[in-house]
């Protein structure tokens, strides 16, 4: 079994419904398979086997019986006719030993003895030609509390990295498997502290507790530790056995046990056992719930398969505080990452056939998927689907029927492969699945409203299925690939999706009632490589289509950086840090029937705006671009690979949203420049993990500021920086700009995200594009484009290709800007002592930053003249050159340095 299953909180088995009925004769020798099994019949076991069958004995069938189980149960999952009149069956074996067990799969091979087969007993005529296991999970232990034993705790101290637990008295319960405690129950006053290294991350613990550590008074505690590494966590002497138990400690023990245990590690295999399963922790790995006084329950996991192995999170409030890589770790991996080294496949193309029924939230698919392993070996591979979609089967061409089980609480399956698969094969895979499933709204590129009433005009419906609603099997990360989706709705609904569309709807095939009009299929071919793939489904109207004169990327080279990992190479994917181009792009708007009029305005726009982002990188990303005008209560929108959904609100509508980072009053174009600008930074070049999300709404952000200059001068860029400015510097105390999506998350303050991951990211590239000049800044951003085009970036990937254009060392900036929080606090002073000259000096008052300010002279006639001075010491001093009588002289007026001024 596959490291991740050790992680999961819940498993599930998927068992198909067995319908009421008499059993087969397959199903009687099942059953007798199975009554052999619990008697821990060896001789009868081997008994069964056929006298012509070429496989060895059943001795690693039989081991797992011996000795005679307290309990084992044999499902039949799935069975194919074979040659020869056989059957092969796909059985699930879960044995029981005491308090541990196991659960494993086998292929079974069923002949019919013939006419020697006895009559008298059905199902008996069948014998086993060939057995194979094909997967196998030990190690499951059912967990109790040991009532009878007591421990009186004296002074305890349990550590792991960051992490202090104190109890100077109390008592202490165990659970044990056969080599030792491997849960134990803490009772008594004690203190936790966590203390996190990492500044980013004090500052994360300090919006949650108000200071920078973690320190937090408990009153009982539940510890998950491997039985190997118990006597060094509790030493000698803190445990001492008492000579008699108290009754009133047992039962608050056991109330703490019984709260926790189901949390951690815990395997529900369904109709296999009702009893409560758990893995071991691995090696080095520690869980401690911690029930706090003033917090409520809190969470400190060592994880050492993760990425970042430490975690301390809120159960009440369901919100992760701290997550990073321990000292180790990094050590390890590294400073940098990418989540696609977490997965042992490579997504490399889809075949989806999905059929909706929007209105009843409904959804029936077939998704064909090919993938190509890229552990060094793979018996099962994780995928992602909506918790709510059933998984009626999964199939290969080159295995057959394939075992799937479900994580309990978690939108994924677990496909389970027939043996050791190794490196570089590419595996088919059919996974046929329905249910229902929510769709999503646009959340973070929406906008936050201070005043809500309910609306008067009814919305036109729109459902939306992309990147987080999970409503098609898809790895675990976001995997960039090629694909082909045919999807039928109704038949008063449209369709835009991720692709470009292939003919006109056509009827889906199949009965239908003449009394009303048949479904529709609406097909897309997605041959750019795409990060996730996504649709809307609504009532759209055909507004426009123009054929514009940007060249599109070439798909044979797409494919080719496509197939590039971090582990292949470094360097560009074209070969010379510059694009190659295939056709030219097609733009398609549609919209809602109220919609129609701004949207046509909305095409001419998203026409200028694609052409003016092509001629700073190069080229599009996609061949293809459809704007869906959507109505709905707040501006914002949604940017998968090939298209956008732009919301706009309706005439009645009395949301108020105008204090937001994002909400650009004087500029209203600004949204779909953002948008539009995703096809390249999010969509075309993504980001290795969640550190990295500046890439993409910092870059959307800063090219729509480019494109605001370019259409409405500079006056309209200074609203839009000032504005940039002001949020970036109202709420950079919450973290770095490097900490994603966990920027407000605690407190559930979107605000605090938008204002940093948007704003303040395009600041920083704003002043990035001061220190190293214009030709430099957008030769970086074309080399970056091309050198990671349809893959995932990070933000060392980028320092690196802005490096590479500029010749500066730009270590320092991204320290700065991209990894730290501080806001420079400068004095500004300047004199005049020459008739021909200024002096201007700049002191730092706080931390050294370096931070590039346009210093501004103003004429008495008027004229004015600007210099970008770099202020990247204590204090900086120059003296500039005047060409008349000055007037005033002015730091910052441009708003585009992130710094305070004393002037």
């Amino acid at each position: 079994m596959t490291r991740p299953l050790l992680l999961a909180l819940a498993l599930a088995l998927a068992s198909p419904a067995i319908a009421q009925r008499a059993p087969d004769d397959v199903e009687l020798f099942v059953v007798r398979l199975e009554q052999l099994a619990s008697a821990g019949d060896a001789a009868g076991i081997r008994g069964l086997r056929h006298p012509a069958a070429e496989a060895g004995d059943l001795g690693p069938f039989t081991e797992l019986f011996v000795p005679v189980p307290a309990r084992a149960v044999i499902k039949e999952r799935d069975r194919t006719p074979i040659d020869g009149g056989g059957q092969r069956l796909l059985l699930e074996v879960f044995v029981e030993h005491g308090d541990e067990a196991r659960v494993s799969t086998w292929r079974l091979d069923l002949l019919a003895l013939g006419a020697s087969a006895p009559a008298s007993d059905a199902g008996a005529h069948w014998r086993i030609a060939a057995l194979e296991r094909l997967t196998l999970i030990s190690g499951l232990y059912r967990l109790s509390l040991d009532a009878t034993r007591q421990y009186e705790i004296r002074n305890l101290e349990l550590t792991a990295p960051d992490l202090s637990i104190q109890i100077p008295s109390g008592s202490a319960f165990v659970a044990e498997v056969q080599d030792g405690p491997t849960a134990v129950v803490l009772l008594g006053r004690g203190r936790m502290r966590f203390t996190p290294p990492d500044p980013a991350e004090r500052t994360q613990v300090r919006i949650f507790s108000g200071r920078d550590e973690l320190d937090a008074e408990f009153d009982a505690a539940f510890i998950r530790i491997r039985p190997s590494e118990f006597p060094a966590q509790f030493h000698a002497g803190a445990l001492v056995p008492r000579p008699t138990v108290s009754r009133r400690d047992v039962n608050r023990a056991q109330d703490v046990f019984e709260t926790y245990v189901a949390e951690t590690l815990h395997v529900d295999l369904t109709d296999l056992s009702r009893d409560r399963w758990s893995l071991l922790p691995s090696v080095g790995d520690l869980i401690a719930e911690i029930r706090t006084r003033r917090h409520g329950s809190l969470t400190y996991a060592r994880a050492w398969s993760d990425a970042e192995d430490i975690s301390v999170f809120d159960r009440r409030r369901r919100r992760n505080i701290s997550i990073y890589a321990s000292a180790d770790k990094l050590a390890a991996r590294g400073r940098f990452y990418s989540e696609d080294d977490l997965v042992d496949y490579d997504i490399t193309d889809y075949d989806l056939e999905a059929e909706f029924a929007p209105e009843r939230h409904w959804i029936s698919g077939n998704a064909r998927i090919t993938l190509m392993v890229r552990a060094p070996a793979l018996t099962t591979l994780t995928m992602r689907l909506a918790e709510t979609l059933a998984v009626r089967g999964v199939y290969s061409p080159e295995y057959g029927r394939l075992l799937h089980l479900r994580i309990i609480g978690q939108n994924s399956v677990i496909v389970n492969l027939p043996g050791t698969v190794p490196r570089h094969t590419e595996i088919r895979l059919l996974v046929v699945y329905a249910g229902r499933i929510e769709p999503q709204d646009v959340d973070r590129e929406a906008i936050q409203v201070t005043e809500r009433e309910q609306l008067v005009i009814p919305l036109e419906p729109r459902f939306i299925y992309s990147n987080r609603s999970y409503w098609y099997p898809q790895s675990t990360v976001t995997d960039y690939a090629t694909a082909r989706m045919r999807i039928t709705v109704p038949a008063e609904y449209d369709v835009v999706a991720s692709g470009v569309p292939t003919g006109e709807p056509s009827p889906a095939p199949g009965p239908v009632d003449p009394r009303t009009r048949p479904p529709r299929v609406f097909v897309f071919t997605t041959d750019r490589p795409a990060r996730y793939l996504s649709c809307i489904v609504s009532r759209l109207s055909a507004v426009t289509t123009a054929r514009l004169n940007v060249p599109a990327s070439d798909p044979v080279l797409g494919a080719a950086a496509r197939g590039r990992t971090s582990d292949d190479l470094h360097g560009p994917a074209a070969g010379d840090g510059q694009t190659r181009t295939g056709e030219s792009v097609e733009l398609v708007v549609q919209a809602n029937p109220r919609q129609t009029g701004r949207a046509r305005e909305f095409g001419r726009r998203a026409a200028d705006i694609i052409e003016f982002y092509a001629s700073i990188v190069g080229e599009a990303p996609y061949p293809s671009f459809t704007l869906a005008v959507t109505e709905s209560e707040l501006p914002g929108g949604h940017s998968p690979a090939y298209f956008a959904v732009l919301n706009q609100t309706v005439l009645a509508s009395p949301a108020y949203w105008r204090n937001d980072p994002v909400a650009f009053d004087n500029y209203p174009t600004f949204f779909l420049a953002h948008e539009v600008a995703h096809q390249w930074w999010g969509q075309a070049v993504g980001w290795k993990n969640y550190h990295e999300q500046w890439i993409s709404e910092g870059f959307a952000q800063y090219f729509a500021a480019l494109y605001a200059e370019r259409e409405r001068g500079p006056g309209v860029l200074l609203g839009v920086l000032k504005q940039m400015r002001r949020w970036a510097i109202q709420e950079s105390d919450q973290g770095p700009i490097h900490l994603g999506y966990r920027l407000g998350h605690i407190r559930g303050q979107s605000r605090v995200f938008r204002a940093l991951i948007y704003n303040k990211a395009a600041m920083v590239l704003h002043m990035l594009r001061r220190t190293v000049g214009d030709e430099a800044f957008f030769a970086g951003m074309r080399r970056f484009y091309a050198d990671w085009r349809f893959r995932k970036a990070g933000s060392n990937d980028f320092r690196l290709a802005m490096e590479a254009a500029s010749q500066h060392d730009l270590e320092h900036f991204f320290e700065a800007w991209v990894y730290g929080s501080s806001i420079p606090h400068l004095k500004f002073t300047w004199a005049r002592p020459q008739p021909d000259s200024v002096f201007i000096r700049f002191e730092h008052r706080r931390d050294v930053l370096p931070v590039p300010v346009m210093v501004t002279i103003t004429y008495v006639d008027g004229r004015t003249e600007s210099e970008v001075i770099p202020v990247t010491e204590r204090v900086v001093e120059r003296t500039l050159a005047v060409s008349g009588t000055v007037r005033r002289v002015e730091a910052n007026q441009d708003a585009g340095a992130l710094a305070e001024l004393d002037r």
